[in-house]
């Protein structure tokens, strides 16, 4: 399906181009800090996506919650996020330190 750009619906005649927007304004021009996390995300979905299988990508995008937010996967431990997921504390300790490393950070 191909929808037309009439002037309703064309973004180029929008007021705003994001609903988000009106929740978190725009930064100052020359501000680093939202091209520091849109890199960021965006290294996070590829190391996300580079999994083969869609049960791996979703071990992987737990991974990233535990690193990020344990609070929304109520894992405490590397321990418990493991043994949820069937796989050993070594093969989740070695993602969580491949997902680090991938985003440079720690």
């Amino acid at each position: 399906m191909n929808a037309s750009n009439t002037p309703e619906n064309d973004i180029q005649n929008a007021d705003t181009r994001h609903p988000v927007e009106h929740i978190e304004p725009l930064p100052e021009e020359g501000d680093e800090s939202i091209d520091r996390i849109c890199q960021v995300l965006g290294r996070t979905f590829e190391w996300v996506a580079e999994a083969d299988e869609p049960s791996e990508k979703g071990l992987r995008a737990a991974v990233v919650l535990y690193c990020v937010r344990s609070d929304l996967i109520g894992k405490e431990s590397l321990e418990d996020l493991a043994f949820s997921l069937h796989y050993t504390e070594s093969e989740v300790e070695e993602l969580v330190l491949n997902f680090c490393h991938s985003i440079n950070w720690r």
